[in-house]
């Protein structure tokens, strides 16, 4: 299918797809509109409705026949006209129904065809000048529709002219394009015979860069048997470099064993530092027990102190008793001696007993009071005890803190010990070092010989390079001659 046929086909594609809608809305104002209808007894409701089906039908069948051809068109326009004939002719009494004309005229401006636009838009205009005398023949609202219809019809009329005028206002500026078109094509022939021209001139000078590469390809054999050279020279290179890079991986193994080595070291360091923290803290721990000792001795020498105090009290109240027992014992003389004399006199008894009592009631309370300071001394005693109990604790719990902190002190020897040896070690890695560097060293002198011999087939490819580039300047120039003559062709 070429262009042209595939255009056909689109438009008459689109415009059957916009035909089935206004043939769809054609047979709905025939049935929507069957009341009151007016005009020729044979135009009625089902008349108009079998002539809407047929078209429809029709239209159908002409573009599933003729769908790439321009012939389907005519018959499919060429039916709804007659469609839109009837539909007009039966609904005299609606005088709207001339709005269907201006979608078939943008119906017929889809297939861009003039001939089929220039013909809708007449026979249109015709229907709806037809439809003046029908209007004024069958139409109960003449008075009250004229002016109406005849805007309505001079509107048509005039929309049929304007769909005239765009088809053939289309139809020119296309001729025009295709003109333009040709006209472009005329000149990219002439410019193809122009191009075919400068073509044979740069093949003749092709020719002669051609020669000219010759000669270059000859220099270039020579300078490839001074690469050869080099290559031999290079080769040794490579296997200088293939020594250096051997005592470069052990200089790395070295390396890594040295970056091993301290990474141990570092982590020993962590370590010591750790242990050496905890023994602070140990200290501090210790220091503080020390500081509870200290407390818990002052509390002992101040319950001591009280123990001295009430000792005193003790010794007081003794005296107070031994008082007491030696005028108990001197009322007790005199009583002896009253009872030998008085005879019957025994009431100075009396007194004597009552002060005797009064002191031996004294006396009681003495006791009493002694009593009570012993019961406080003898707690007294008990809290001094326990403190002192606790300071044995504490001193116990001091001795096992600093035999913990003994033992960090020697893991910490330990390590230090450790990190000694690591040390030794890298010494003998670095040592291993200095060893790969001499070989590097030796290799980098064969190195540089071999750089000398390289120096030497390059000063033999100089030469050779200057004689290409006279000819690489040679086919420069007929390059230069070939580009002015494509630079003339393109202007």
């Amino acid at each position: 299918m070429d262009i042209k046929e595939r255009h056909i086909y689109e438009s008459n594609k689109l415009g059957f797809k916009l035909a089935c809608i206004i043939q769809v809305f054609e047979l709905a104002a025939t049935i929507l509109y069957s009341a009151q209808r007016v005009g020729f007894s044979f135009v009625n409701t089902t008349t108009m409705s079998i002539v809407q089906i047929i078209v429809f039908i029709f239209s159908i069948y002409a573009y599933l026949r003729y769908s790439h051809r321009t012939r389907g068109r005519y018959l499919m326009i060429g039916s709804m006209l007659i469609g839109y004939a009837v539909l007009m002719a039966g609904c005299v009494h609606v005088t709207y129904m001339w709005a269907f004309g201006p979608a078939f005229i943008i119906l017929s401006l889809l297939f861009n065809d003039v001939k089929l636009t220039i013909a809708t838009s007449i026979i249109t205009a015709v229907i709806n000048l037809l439809y003046i005398p029908l209007f004024y023949m069958f139409s109960v609202e003449v008075a009250d529709r004229h002016f109406a219809v005849m805007t309505d019809t001079i509107f048509m009329v005039l929309l049929s002219l304007m769909g005239i005028f765009y088809v053939r206002l289309n139809s020119l500026q296309n001729k025009e394009t295709m003109d333009e078109i040709e006209e472009n094509v005329r000149l990219q022939e002439e410019s193809s015979e122009v191009i075919k021209n400068t073509g044979i001139t740069i093949a003749k000078k092709l020719e002669d860069a051609n020669d000219a590469m010759e000669a270059l390809a000859s220099k270039v054999s020579s300078s490839a048997e001074a690469a050869q050279q080099i290559s031999e020279s290079v080769n040794l290179t490579a296997e200088a470099i293939q020594t250096q890079t051997e005592m470069n991986s052990n200089i790395t193994d070295s390396l890594e064993e040295i970056a091993h080595q301290a990474r141990a070291m570092r982590k020993n360091s962590d370590e010591v530092s750790e242990n050496i923290s905890d023994g602070n803290a140990l200290i501090e721990e210790l220091r503080a027990k020390s500081d509870e000792a200290s407390t818990i001795n002052a509390e002992t020498a101040t319950m001591t102190s009280e123990l001295q105090e009430s000792a005193v009290t003790v010794k007081d109240i003794v005296g107070t008793i031994l008082d007491i027992s030696g005028q108990t014992n001197l009322l007790a003389l005199n009583a002896s001696i009253e009872a030998a004399r008085a005879g019957e006199a025994g009431k100075g008894f009396a007194v004597v007993a009552d002060e005797i009592r009064a002191l031996s009631e004294h006396t009681k309370e003495s006791a009493e009071q002694i009593s009570s300071t012993i019961d406080e001394l003898i707690q007294r005693v008990n809290t001094a005890s326990t403190n002192m109990q606790k300071s044995v604790e504490s001193a116990n719990q001091q001795g096992e803190m600093i035999a913990e902190t003994g033992e960090k002190f020697e893991i910490i020897l330990e390590k230090i010990t450790d990190l000694a040896r690591r040390v030794a070690t890298i010494s003998d890695n670095v040592d291993g070092c200095v060893d790969a560097n001499s070989k590097v060293m030796d290799a980098i002198s064969n190195l540089s010989a071999t750089s000398q011999e390289v120096a030497a087939s390059s000063e033999s490819s100089i030469t050779l390079n200057q004689d290409c580039e006279a000819d690489m300047e040679n086919t420069k120039e007929i390059l230069h001659d070939i580009l002015t003559i494509s630079r003339g062709s393109m202007n």
